[in-house]
């Protein structure tokens, strides 16, 4: 290989210097024109090649060697940021043929602008390839900031959402604020219809007729159940706003309290109630608790088959996370499709057989979702219903 305008030596093979009949070392570093000193044409070829950056190929007899050998020369640029930084140069001798010797030079030649071509190519494939990369990596930073745009919006719609949420739990507050101050305001003209219709039947039976009674005891009961309903309204409305702190409470203590509250319930009604045992600790609110099972005894007390008295059995089941509370009955079931329904406020299946104003099972909701927990039933028509709740462990 020569190097530069002045064709300085830097490579030969060993081939080369047996070509020539001198080492390496008398070679390298010294310009190419001092081998062959009376090769001027190939000079001048080795010139052209430098200055246009084409190959080329020359084949001449040389003067030191027998006249039946023939030297042929390839000669084809070395370029560095497309610019020639020298010449790589091949020599072959044959004693064949001139005109097979140039075959074979332009055969060389041929594959030289084949590498070229390929190289050209090559290079074209690379530019592609990062242009890709950089579209690639434009794409991925329009991802990222729709990404943030998209978190940012989420951001604002989060908000947005805490804030109404906050607005509809302010306007529950005062809607059940509202209702309670009316339920509790009802009371006191309810309880005057009371006693006013009571004093009536009882020191004017003589002057009324039978008709008169029946009206004088049909208000007296009238009033007495909306002064139930406006009790069971103040309960829904105390379960739903009162402050609920959630703690280790024992179910075993409010299991007793609330068997003992319906004691005379439970004799007068000559009922069955079984209460099994172990009744752990739940995380709870124990005034809430006390009001969910209250109601729900009672419901399983008052719902009976006719001639049939109450049998209720009372049980805790450990779960994962859970503890699941059990008040089954052998009333007169529900049906499937009105269980959906009973947890809703003022539902009565059954209001003329059994009264009741259609708060309690509310009630038991309300305080069960207060609480953290969950409420269902499992019901079948004629053979009973099994109310459950759960509340998770302390």
């Amino acid at each position: 290989m020569a190097e530069g305008a002045s064709h300085i030596v830097r490579h030969v093979n060993p081939a080369f210097c047996h070509l020539i009949d001198k080492p390496s070392e008398e070679l390298v570093g010294k310009p190419f024109r001092e081998m062959l000193p009376e090769t001027d044409e190939c000079v001048t070829l080795l010139d052209r090649v430098y200055r246009t950056g084409q190959p080329e190929s020359h084949t001449e007899e040389p003067h030191f060697k027998p006249h039946s050998a023939f030297w042929s020369y390839t000669m084809w640029p070395v370029m560095a940021d497309e610019q020639p930084v020298g010449v790589m140069i091949q020599v072959t001798e044959t004693a064949q043929l001139h005109e097979k010797t140039l075959a074979m030079n332009e055969a060389l030649m041929l594959g030289s602008v084949r590498q070229h071509e390929l190289t050209e190519a090559a290079d074209s494939a690379n530019a592609r390839l990062k242009r890709e990369v950089r579209e690639r990596k434009e794409a991925e930073a329009a991802l990222r900031q729709a990404q943030t745009q998209l978190t940012d919006r989420a951001g604002q719609l989060e908000g947005l959402v805490t804030a109404r949420t906050s607005e509809l739990t302010a306007t529950n507050s005062q809607l059940e604020a509202y209702v309670y101050s009316i339920a509790h305001d009802l009371r006191a003209p309810l309880r005057a219809m009371q006693g006013y219709s009571t004093m009536l039947v009882r020191e004017s039976s003589a002057t009324l007729d039978e008709t008169g009674r029946d009206y004088a005891l049909r208000i007296n009961k009238s009033a007495q159940f909306m002064d139930a309903m406006l009790v069971d309204l103040l309960a829904f409305s105390r379960v739903s706003q009162q402050r609920v702190e959630l703690v280790s409470v024992s179910l075993k203590t409010v299991v007793e309290s609330v068997l003992f509250r319906l004691q005379t319930e439970i004799q007068e009604k000559k009922a069955l109630v079984e209460s099994s045992a172990p009744w752990p600790a739940v995380l709870a609110h124990e005034a809430t608790l006390t009001q969910v099972l209250f109601n729900l005894v009672s419901n399983a007390l008052k719902f009976v088959m006719p001639g049939v008295p109450p049998a209720v059995r009372l049980r805790a089941e450990e779960q994962a996370a859970f503890i699941r509370v059990w008040v089954e009955d052998k009333g007169p079931g529900i049906a499937p499709e009105h269980q959906g329904q009973i947890f809703r406020l003022f539902t009565r299946l059954d209001g003329q057989k059994y009264g009741g104003t259609g708060i309690g099972l509310a009630i038991v909701q309300k305080g069960v979702e207060r609480m953290g927990g969950r409420v269902g039933v499992e019901s079948i028509p004629g053979q009973g219903s099994r109310f459950w709740f759960e509340l998770r462990k302390p």
